[in-house]
C-alpha cells in the first residue's frame, strides 16, 4: 500500500527538479521587486504631482507692472496716472 521509501524519492526527485515555485524563485524575486519599485515610484509620482502648486496663469504681480509700463509707453495712460497706479502697486 504505502510505500514510505517511494514517497520520499517521489519527494527528493520534485525537490531536485524545479526546485521551488517550479523553477521560477528567482524570476519570481526580481520581478516582485520591480512591481514595487513601480508601486513606490508611482505613489511618489502622484503625491508630486497634486502637491504643487499651479502655475498663475496671468502672471502674478509682475504683470501688472508691466502691463502698466506698456500702456505709459504707449502713450494710453498720463503721467500723473502712471505714478498714481505704479504707487498702487508698490504697497
Amino acid at each position: 500500500m504505502f510505500d514510505l521509501t517511494e514517497a520520499m524519492s517521489l519527494v527528493l526527485a520534485a525537490a531536485n527538479g524545479w526546485g521551488h515555485m517550479g523553477g521560477w524563485g528567482w524570476g519570481m524575486a526580481i520581478m516582485g521587486g520591480l512591481f514595487m519599485a513601480s508601486v513606490v515610484i508611482l505613489a511618489g509620482w502622484l503625491v508630486w504631482s497634486t502637491s504643487r502648486r499651479p502655475a498663475q496663469p496671468h502672471g502674478g504681480p509682475g504683470r501688472a507692472r508691466d502691463l502698466l509700463d506698456e500702456r505709459y509707453a504707449l502713450g494710453e495712460i498720463e503721467r500723473d496716472e502712471y505714478l498714481e497706479r505704479s504707487a498702487d502697486l508698490e504697497r
